[in-house]
């Protein structure tokens, strides 16, 4: 195979240079958004020639992936390049080169000539790990805490409700247990605004800096995630982490219109995080507007009152009610299509040119859930299942997700589908916007959903089957839940396309394909596997569930004939050794029926 560069890195705007840096010395470029893709990207075509990571990466971080790199045998001619915003994790990985193999370490403020320069000498075969100098920090330090003075942020009256809402609904929005509005003070961070802490540490508001994750974003200016920071070699000896308190962080930075780092909106679990880039841009954009509220309260905080100034009337605070009232009428001057999504998940009100889009009446929409609004959605498309399965997670994960859904009515259309979360008083409401892509699809497109979709049956193919079976069966792993396969053979297909045609062969694959997906609905998937095989994938299913849908898909009554097997997956083992076991049980039970039932 091919010699390739992979880049490790969850902002598309960096790994787009870094891709073209890499072009430039000849190389393939692979971009993983985050460490568990990288993984897998490893698994898929070997070691790379030139590795290019962050250490704070979603899912799986850079020092987690770099030992797991070392363990490959295929690995050991890997040049390995460290950029990161983070001095403090750009020390350690240092401190630990030899051991991971880091050939160049570098900062992200370093320049774009500097980083090609070290691409070039490390392919070259030189070791170059030094790491570049720190820039001096004192002023800047300086400026940001008279900033926070300035502000008046810290006080000792309880925390704003406000901003406590917010709180409550970002740790309700990421499934995490504790949120924090943390700002970093000299030597401490404090809790402007705090939720799911414990008792001590709700009652102190803060910590040492010394103890502070928050910090870190302060000193990189950048978001930073921290998947699983007991094995983490910063992080772990930290006491928030000894106690369990911390077991896993992202955070993103608070910063003003003028630069300064105020401190961090961050999320906490006492298990592993699980959130991938896109959530890390939706934690992003709220810190930006975090920000920005800040800075308006400290505009229209009134002075304090002389006794010859009349007294001002305070304006009524919002309502989400009166809220989502104004929202609603900027959404309907608005020439784009609009969705208003409120608190809750629910459709709240839409524009014309939605209207016009989509073939939906806007006095319809504040009845809808966002499920049957979806289903609308799927409706106007070519492949109304497959186009669910996507808006399905599009509604499930839309923080910051876009997707491109190609509709064939009311009028033929590629539109991009963004959905943006922001705080209203009574939590988290979404815009949803399209966008017209214009044209017809590529012929590049046409063969890429072609070879991920199967026309016969309208199930995933197994190429696209087999990348969400690696992602499914290592989210059901990290979070502790079976994982089972059912294997389905369409007995005698070739010999009932050669006697009724091929069409009635077409017709009873279908019939098996539209019984196995109605089987796997409610937490899987099915996947046409080759010729007469589909697959079944059950995650959180265990053996014994697994077997009754086994017999309920044999027991149909007046349905074609099928042999099948289940498998479960067993500990840590490989998803191939997985996949090699069902294909193995079902050869056996195919031999098995043959046997039983000669001609």
């Amino acid at each position: 195979m091919a010699p390739y560069a992979l880049i490790a890195e969850p902002d598309p705007g960096r790994a787009a240079v870094l891709l073209a840096l890499v072009r430039d010395e000849g190389l393939e470029g692979v971009v993983a958004r985050d460490g568990e893709a990288a993984q897998e990207a490893v698994r898929q075509r070997g070691s790379p020639r030139l590795l290019i990571t962050d250490l704070a990466l979603p899912r799986v971080d850079g020092f987690v992936l770099l030992s797991w790199l070392r363990e490959r045998e295929d690995a050991a001619s890997t040049a390995v390049v460290v950029v990161t915003a983070f001095d403090e994790l750009r020390v350690r990985a240092w401190q630990l080169k030899d051991a991971l193999g880091i050939h160049a370490l570098l900062s992200r403020r370093a320049t774009q000539e500097l980083v090609r320069d070290t691409l070039k000498r490390v392919l070259a075969g030189q070791r170059t790990a030094l790491p570049d100098a720190q820039e001096p920090a004192g002023d800047l330090e300086r400026q940001r805490l008279e900033r926070i003075d300035a502000m008046r942020l810290v006080d000792e009256e309880p925390p704003d409700m406000e901003l406590q809402q917010l709180v409550s609904e970002v740790a309700q929005a990421f499934g995490v247990p504790v949120a924090l509005l943390s700002l970093v003070l000299g030597d401490r961070q404090w809790f402007k605004a705090h939720v799911g802490l414990p008792p001590s540490l709700a009652k102190a508001r803060g910590t040492p800096r010394d103890w502070s994750f928050c910090h870190h974003v302060v000193q990189g200016r950048e978001s930073l995630v921290v998947p699983d920071a007991t094995r983490h070699p910063v992080f772990r000896d930290n006491p928030l982490v000894r106690d369990g308190i911390v077991g896993s962080y992202a955070g993103a930075p608070l910063v003003t219109s003028t630069g300064e780092v105020l401190g961090s909106l961050c999320v906490i679990d006492t298990r592993p995080l699980v959130l991938g880039s896109e959530d890390l841009a939706a934690l992003r954009e709220l810190a930006r507007r975090v920000a920005e509220d800040l800075e308006q309260k400290v505009l229209v905080r009134p002075s304090a009152q002389t006794p010859s100034e009349p007294a001002v009337s305070k304006e009524p605070a919002l309502t989400e009610d009166s809220a989502l009232a104004v929202l609603r009428e900027a959404v309907r001057a608005m020439d784009a299509p609009v969705l208003l999504v409120a608190p809750g998940r629910r459709p709240y009100a839409g524009n014309a040119a939605l209207s016009e889009w989509l073939g939906l009446p806007a006095e319809r929409i504040p009845g809808m859930t966002l499920e049957s609004f979806c289903q609308h959605v799927a409706g106007l498309t070519a492949d109304p299942a497959a186009a669910l399965r996507q808006l399905d997670l599009a509604s499930e994960s839309s923080r910051g997700l876009q997707l491109t859904v190609a509709l064939e009515r009311p009028q033929p259309r590629r539109l991009r589908w963004v959905a943006r979360p922001f705080p209203v008083p009574g939590g988290m409401a979404q815009f949803l916007t399209l966008t017209d892509l214009g044209g017809t699809p590529s012929l590049r497109e046409e063969r890429e959903r072609s070879l991920r979709v199967d026309a016969l049956t309208g199930l995933d193919t197994r190429r696209a089957g087999e990348e969400r079976l690696l992602r499914e069966i290592g989210r059901c792993r990290r979070d502790g839940l079976p994982f089972s396969l059912l294997l389905v053979d369409l007995m005698g297909l070739g010999r009932l396309n050669a006697t009724r045609g091929f069409d009635a062969g077409d017709a009873a694959l279908r019939e098996v394909a539209r019984r196995l997906e109605s089987l796997c609905a409610r937490t899987g998937f099915a996947v046409r596997w080759e010729g007469s095989v589909l697959l079944g994938a059950l995650p959180g299913v265990d053996a014994s569930r697994a077997e009754g849908l086994r017999q309920q898909l044999q027991a149909a009554h007046g349905a074609p004939e099928v042999v099948s097997t289940t498998v479960s997956v067993e500990g840590e083992e490989d998803p191939q050794s997985t996949l090699a076991r069902a294909e193995a049980a079902l050869t056996r039970a195919m031999a098995e029926h043959r046997a039983a039932h000669p001609g």
